[in-house]
């Protein structure tokens, strides 16, 4: 009589994927990275309306925020194909702990203005343009290919859950201290991150550097990313959103205090539910070891997005608006957990960092759509011009998805 083998115990996906070390010290650092990430862009947003009283000027400092992905963040996948991913997060958090000094030292002093205010944003986004691929790229080498789902959903439950508390606290040191002390604790949760990237344990200590000239480099790798229908699909829609979609998040200080007639605290609030829907979907996608259908449910989660941000761009007090941003935030986590995962999934070790860098270029096409937005919110008025930009983003996101048979079946 055959004996059949024991069946292997169901285990929690999650506890699975913090068995490893260095996994455990790279999610922590993303926690404190991503604290710092979500409290500059409620502190310098707030400041600068302050300082212009202008939705344009607004709306061009998030356009110089997300400008340095759209320059330099294939440039970034690429280095990170080569280099040294440790050192290159180091060198990141470096630049973001100089920025946050010299933020405090000037609002200190009163001698913040608009010019530094965007200097400081473009080299915030700079940072973001090295770190992000680079990042990303370095969690395969640190839980294997099979708990990359798991454990990128894991860094999306790390930003989604400071996207609770980051809005929260700036908007709190803001009101009762200085936006001068949030830039304080920024530095700080810089200075902490250095220190655990330094000690994470992690056995791939470099990348073997190709023979080939950078631009041969890059355009080998774009040659076999356009090939998956999966890939394409993901950079398309991920163009979308980020031109049409996520632009309203840099018109959320007009929208607290001149449609829904808050202060700091309320922004603040606007920021929390966002992260509170993000971090709830997030949790339920980092909770399972495998996402079926990943495709079906990037789009589906990007098409939920782009029509609750439609709704809240329409509301006319903060109630209404907190519940549609925090539904808007269960479909954002679908779109920010598995965008990056099914770009990983099929892309080749050897390909990793230079598909995280087209996923960051799509990301960096971000400028476009808020300069647009801004410039529509002149004419048009703030709730008018985001909910006429999502919707036509819903639209596109069906688009894709109907064209790409591949994409949805992925």
């Amino acid at each position: 009589m055959k004996l059949e083998a024991p069946a292997r115990p169901a285990r929690f996906a999650p506890l699975e994927t913090f068995r490893s070390p260095g996994y455990r010290y790279l999610w922590f650092a993303s926690l404190l990275w991503n604290q710092a990430r979500w409290m500059d862009q409620v502190v310098i947003g707030w400041v600068v309306l302050e300082i212009t009283n202008s939705a344009w000027d607004v709306a061009v400092i998030g356009a110089l925020r997300w400008l340095p992905l759209l320059m330099f963040g294939i440039a970034g996948g690429a280095v990170a194909d080569r280099i040294d991913r440790r050192w290159l997060l180091i060198g990141a958090q470096g630049l973001g702990l100089s920025v946050s000094v010299a933020a405090a030292a000037l609002l200190a002093a009163g001698l913040f203005d608009f010019g530094f205010a965007a200097l400081a944003t473009f080299l915030l986004g700079l940072q973001w343009a090295l770190d992000w691929p680079t990042r990303r790229a370095l969690i395969p080498d640190l839980v294997g290919r099979e708990l990359t789902v798991n454990a990128v959903a894991l860094e999306a439950v790390s930003m989604n859950l400071t996207r609770i508390v980051g809005p929260l606290v700036a908007g709190g040191l803001i009101t009762y201290l200085s936006p001068a002390a949030a830039f304080v604790v920024m530095a700080g949760l810089y200075a902490v991150e250095i220190g655990v990237l330094k000690i994470m344990p992690l056995a791939v200590r470099g990348r073997q550097v190709a023979s080939t000239s950078m631009l041969r480099y890059l355009r080998d790798g774009f040659d076999e990313l356009r090939q998956s229908q999966p890939i394409v699909g993901v950079l398309l829609i991920s163009t979308a959103m980020n031109v049409l979609v996520f632009p309203y998040q840099t018109l959320l200080p007009v929208f607290a205090r001149d449609v829904l007639h808050e202060d700091a605290v309320g922004l603040g609030e606007l920021g929390a539910a966002t992260g509170l829907g993000s971090f709830v979907g997030a949790m339920a996608i980092a909770s399972v070891g495998r996402v079926p259908r990943s495709g079906l449910l990037f789009w589906v989660g990007s098409l939920v997005f782009s029509i609750c941000i439609v709704g809240f761009a329409l509301a006319d007090n903060l109630p209404l608006a907190l519940v549609l941003v925090a539904v808007s935030g269960l479909g954002s986590s679908a779109f920010a957990s598995l965008q990056s995962t099914i770009v990983l999934g099929k892309a080749s070790d050897q390909l990793r960092g230079r598909a995280m860098g087209a996923l960051t270029l799509a990301i960096g096409s971000g400028p476009v759509g808020t300069l647009e937005i801004g410039a529509a919110s002149i004419l048009l008025g703030a709730p008018v011009a985001v909910a006429l930009n999502a919707g036509v983003c819903a639209l596109l996101v069906g688009v894709v998805a109907a064209k790409l048979p591949g994409f949805r079946a992925s």
